[in-house]
């Protein structure tokens, strides 16, 4: 079987079990808790990877560490994972998770990529432009890449505008060799 496909379907099922029981903002701090531990903690995925290290000891390792940060819901995801062999799409399925819920809630990712960084003033006035632009919430993330040379990309949800001098200065190049 398909591992996204997979993936899509524990997300989905822990999606609306997050909605009925009305913790669907609690759910969503878990899984983001639950996706940087996969992304930043040593040996984290190598412990959910591991195929030596009996599932009785993963689900000890997990509760002993979750247990009181996160909700009943995800500790009972991780055992299930565990019992049916599925520990390995946890990042699948927090990515998943997120997506679904950042979708029911109308968030717009939105990613600057810009020469300077922003300050707090800037970076408060910009999320607020998008907020009202979009007529939704917005989840601002600001990245500086020195080699634009000067002005901008944004993107948002994927697409993708590019108003950066290295863009315009690589058309103007084209053009003149063309």
């Amino acid at each position: 079987m398909n591992r996204s496909l997979i993936a899509d379907r524990y997300a989905k099922a822990l999606f609306k079990l997050a909605e009925e029981q009305k913790e669907l903002d609690r759910i969503y701090n878990d899984v983001n808790l639950l996706l940087s531990y996969c992304k930043d903690a040593d040996g984290f995925t190598d412990l959910l990877n591991s195929p030596v290290i009996k599932p009785a000891q993963k689900k000890q390792a997990f509760h002993s560490v979750l247990d009181g940060k996160v909700a009943k819901s995800t500790i009972n995801l991780l055992d299930l994972l565990i019992a049916n062999n599925r520990e390995v799409l946890l990042e699948d399925i927090n990515r998943r998770f997120i997506w679904l819920y950042k979708n029911e809630k109308g968030i717009k990712e939105v990613t600057v990529y810009t020469v300077i960084e922003f300050d707090d003033k800037q970076h408060e006035v910009l999320n607020q432009f998008l907020k009202d632009q979009f007529k939704a919430p917005i989840e601002l993330t600001v990245k500086v890449k020195p080699e634009l040379l000067g002005g901008f990309i944004l993107k948002v949800d994927g697409k993708m505008a590019d108003a950066s001098m290295s863009s315009k200065l690589k058309q103007i190049k084209k053009q003149l060799l063309s």
